[in-house]
């Protein structure tokens, strides 16, 4: 029995089953400075790399380049989370030698010779205790925590050999990262680790995605720790009103969520609830009466706390407050983006304003559309006009809630309660009661405010369509004749710009169907077009980008 267990271990140990543990040493390098395994290095999850050389070594000075290089390559990708150390072993050695040594071949990284304890320390390498020593260069790698040995690290080049290095290093150092329910790294966050049962945690500012545990510092050698993740930047990031489209067709049972981290995206108030008072809150949120959601930071993580192992990295999950359908940028740097493929198109009705005279302006719709909700933001001049009122007749809903007046700027966001809303082209969208305080055209005086709120609709077929509002039209007394048409039609219009201009033809799905190049003329013109055929329909005419009429299309 005794000789089967004796025969097993002799097996084990020539196959590697055995883990084998580096002894502790203490060497001074070159420099003065002392370095102690595992206190300075294993027990902080640190690896450590050994080059057993002397300095009259032929194949040590081919070499030293590139262990120069890998050094650097360690040190950038890895910071203090490597260490490689040049042991002698040689008695002749001494510190004095190996820092001429060190210069004449450009080496950085800490030397010790004989008098700094190198040839103590490298004495359990040669003697066959990790397995057969081949002579000088030998590389060893140390992993972090275990101080378990990777003896003899050997390829067929210089090369060769610092790339399995590097690999081995890339193993024991994984490159730890938070993921969003996208399958995105969170690049920017900070990071807790804690001694069970109290202690001084040590936090890391994660800038780049990826942290070490070796980069934590402060911390005692411990079997596991307690990680926590933060980020609380940026509230908009991914948050729009599609957002609320989503959680109202979830509250009202029409479209539940499919993924447990969109109920706790839509728990606005961390309440462990989805209702409409998360919708509520939200929308104050996109609108600016908020900043932040009241006592709720911007990002949560799932778990809230995570118990790390050595070499093991978290599990967490970053999901963004408000954002249910996963769309937040994962470096936070923006709000949400124009992400309609299609443009759908609305006008504002023509019409002059005269000073102390209140006007009621009008956005119509360009094109035929089931809408389920939509948001826009336009700045204005405070000084030229006020704001009293804005109304919707077409979209149910829609109430002083769904709108906010703020220094020059005015906010919209609106979901139908129930069902889509059917609002046919050339219907009035929007109506906006003004005070004007200086005479001049409407069109100038509300502007589309761009990306920090995308203007977009948000079709019942759960499409997303960039809002093409035209505020300036340069074209002006544009006539399509005949009215309708079919097969051929004119546009008759005085133009003050000479030039190119593009004539477009879009359906009521938004889509260009037709497009022809003009040279316009300044004053009067006509222009003649045989677009061939079209489905029988209603048509926007635009011109230069500025929807200048519709067209219909018989059969």
């Amino acid at each position: 029995m005794h000789k089967s267990i004796l025969v097993l271990l002799l097996l084990a140990t020539a196959l590697g089953w055995v883990t084998a543990q580096a002894p502790d040493f203490t060497i001074t390098d070159s420099g003065g400075k002392t370095h102690a395994l595992y206190a300075d290095y294993v027990n902080k999850g640190k690896v450590v790399v050994l080059e057993v050389f002397f300095i009259n070594c032929p194949p040590c000075a081919t070499y030293a380049p590139h262990v120069q290089a890998l050094y650097q390559q360690m040190k950038s990708q890895y910071g203090s989370s490597v260490e490689l150390l040049l042991l002698s072993d040689k008695s002749a050695d001494t510190n004095p030698l190996v820092a001429q040594y060190r210069t004449s071949k450009s080496l950085t990284m800490p030397a010790a010779g004989s008098d700094g304890g190198s040839v103590s320390a490298v004495q359990p390498y040669k003697n066959g205790q990790f397995g057969t020593f081949l002579g000088t260069p030998t590389f060893i790698v140390i992993a972090p925590n275990s101080g378990q040995v990777f003896f003899d690290i050997r390829g067929a080049s210089p090369t060769a050999t610092t790339g399995l290095i590097a690999q081995k290093i890339a193993d024991l150092l994984p490159a730890c990262r938070i993921l969003t329910p996208s399958g995105d790294t969170l690049q920017k966050y900070q990071i807790t680790l804690s001694p069970p049962g109290g202690g001084s945690p040590s936090t890391q500012q994660v800038t780049n995605g990826a942290y070490r545990l070796g980069d934590f510092h402060g911390l005692p050698p411990l079997p596991y720790c307690e990680a926590v993740a933060a980020k609380n930047d940026n509230p908009l990031n991914g948050v729009s009103t599609f957002d609320l489209v989503l959680i109202n067709r979830h509250v009202l049972g029409v479209e539940p969520f499919q993924h447990p981290w969109q109920h706790v995206a839509a728990d606005a108030n961390s309440s462990n609830t989805v209702s409409t008072y998360d919708i509520v809150e939200l929308r104050k949120l996109i609108l600016g009466i908020y900043d932040t959601l009241p006592q709720v930071p911007s990002w949560v993580f799932l778990p809230p706390k995570d118990t790390i192992w050595p070499q093991q990295c978290s599990e967490f999950l970053a999901i963004k407050k408000g954002d249910v359908n996963g769309t937040a940028d994962p470096k936070g740097l923006q709000t949400v983006t124009d992400r309609g493929t299609e443009r759908w198109p609305f006008f504002w009705e023509k019409t002059n304003l005269t000073a102390g005279q209140t006007r009621t302006v009008r956005l119509q719709a360009g094109a035929t559309g089931e809408w389920a909700g939509f948001q826009a933001a336009f700045r204005y001049d405070a000084r030229a006009v006020q704001i009293l009122g804005v109304y919707s007749r077409a979209l149910s809903g829609f109430d002083e809630n769904a709108w906010r007046v703020s220094d020059g700027r005015l906010a919209l966001s609106w979901f139908a309660p129930g069902e889509p809303v059917s609002v046919p082209a050339g219907a009035t969208f929007l109506e906006i009661d003004l005070l004007p305080l200086l005479d001049g055209p409407q069109a100038a005086c509300l502007q589309p405010e761009g990306n920090s709120m995308p203007a977009e609709v948000y079709g019942a077929d759960g499409k997303v369509y960039s809002m093409d509002v035209q505020t300036a039209p340069p074209n002006t007394g544009a006539v399509l004749a005949p009215n309708p048409a079919n097969g051929f039609f004119a546009i008759s219009l005085e133009n003050a710009a000479p030039g190119p201009a593009v004539l477009q033809l879009i359906d009521v799905q938004g889509k260009v169907v037709f497009e022809k190049k003009l040279l316009l003329e300044s004053g009067p013109n006509r222009c003649d077009i045989v677009s061939g055929p079209l489905p029988a329909g209603v048509y926007v005419a635009r011109l230069g980008g500025v929807v200048v009429g519709r067209l219909v299309w018989g059969e």
